[in-house]
């Protein structure tokens, strides 16, 4: 028998620094040690205390949800395990695999009962102050009905429960104030409201994440051949590189599996921090979205910070900057900037592009929403 802990954590230690936490921890050190494990012993007497395997590296998928919903990024896990009888060892075993998850801002699970246990903030973020105006990050995919996932609701919640927990909805509905609750409702409330939902299905998430909504489902009442979601962020907290990363792998794997055709991250500045929701005015800026009423418009004519390109646009891609690239399941995803960035810091994607596939800003002395355009003058053949 024996008595196994996991620990998470978004970076690894080396030996020499596992040496120095060991000794911090009431005379425990290392008896033997390779590559990627250690046995550990206490006292005098150096009795076996417990093992310790790792750093390995993890993938999302294997992350625990417990975990994820308070650690961000976890990268690397270690195996704590009290082998054999020495029962008595467990404590000291569990006491070292806390201390090694508080210096790594980590998590550890205990493989017996399935407890977390974690002292992380990295989930935590610092919200703007009430009416304050803040800049956001629109993040928007855009598929053709006719091949979206069956089940885009249940697809979204389990990519964001492994990705990123922030964006599950806390209350959703067709209309404010929603009547659905994520804590009562869970999944299978929430997939249940989308595939009844007669027009799209609207949501709050928590802090980075401020709000999203997923284009109606099966019981759509005027359905169109163009599906849509979104996800609204407060871009301040996505300066923290561990944050993009999370947003990234989102926009990607929603990208690669709803599937979508196009997908962009858009900063805008201007809107107003109510505390909980945002609003705007004169003053804000708007994005764009490039599918309107009579259908695809074209590539947005403003640059955007994140473009995610599928099958349309597969000839064009080729002609993006190689180092600003990334080749993804279905698509391309191309980085304008490492931060968040509006489009006034951005080169335009029509340096690289053909011009004929952009749309152009219509007249809008009234300042409608969402913003007008004058359709593109070429369609890809799969959009027309």
């Amino acid at each position: 028998m024996s008595y196994d802990l996991a620990v998470f954590a978004p970076r690894a230690i080396d030996e020499a620094q596992l040496r120095t936490l060991l000794g911090q921890s009431n005379g425990l050190d290392i008896e033997e040690a390779n590559v990627i494990s250690a046995t550990v012993v206490r006292g005098a007497r150096r009795r076996y205390c417990f093992t310790i395997d790792g750093p390995d590296r993890v993938e999302d998928e294997d992350v625990p949800a417990d975990v994820a919903s308070v650690v961000l990024g976890s990268r690397y896990f270690y195996t704590i395990t009290v082998e054999g009888s020495a029962k008595s060892e467990i404590p000291h075993a569990v006491r070292f695999a806390r201390r090694l998850a508080q210096a790594l801002d980590g998590a550890v699970v205990d493989q017996q009962t399935d407890e977390v246990w974690s002292r992380s903030q990295s989930r935590t973020i610092q919200k703007p102050q009430r009416e304050s105006r803040v800049a956001t990050v629109d993040v928007d995919w855009y598929c053709l009905r006719e091949e979206l996932c069956q089940d885009a609701a249940r697809l979204f919640i389990a990519t964001a429960e492994r990705l990123l927990p922030e964006a599950l909805p806390r209350r959703f509905g067709e209309y404010e104030p929603f009547q659905g609750k994520y804590a009562d409702a869970g999944e299978e409330g929430f997939a249940a409201a989308w595939a009844e939902a007669t027009t799209p299905l609207f949501f709050s998430g928590s802090g980075p994440c401020v709000a999203g909504h997923l284009g109606a489902g099966p019981g759509a009442r005027f359905p169109d051949r163009f599906w849509s979601m979104s996800l609204r962020f407060l871009a301040e907290p996505l300066r923290e590189p561990a944050w993009r990363d999370a947003l990234r792998r989102t926009f990607v794997a929603l990208a690669d599996s709803l599937p979508a055709f196009y997908a962009a991250a858009e900063v805008t500045k201007g809107h107003i921090w109510s505390g909980r929701s945002l609003w705007a005015d004169a003053e804000t800026e708007h994005r764009i979205s490039p599918v309107q009423r009579e259908g695809w418009m074209g590539l947005p004519p403003r640059p955007t910070w994140w473009t995610w390109l599928g099958p349309p646009f597969t000839e064009h891609a080729a002609a993006l900057p190689e180092q600003r690239v990334t080749s993804t399941a279905n698509g391309v995803l191309y980085e304008a900037f490492t931060e968040p960035t509006g489009p006034d810091g951005l080169e335009p994607l029509g340096r690289w592009l053909p011009a004929h596939l952009f749309a152009a800003l219509g007249p809008n002395p009234d300042r409608l929403q969402p913003v007008p355009l004058i359709r593109a003058a070429s369609t890809p053949a799969a959009l027309a």
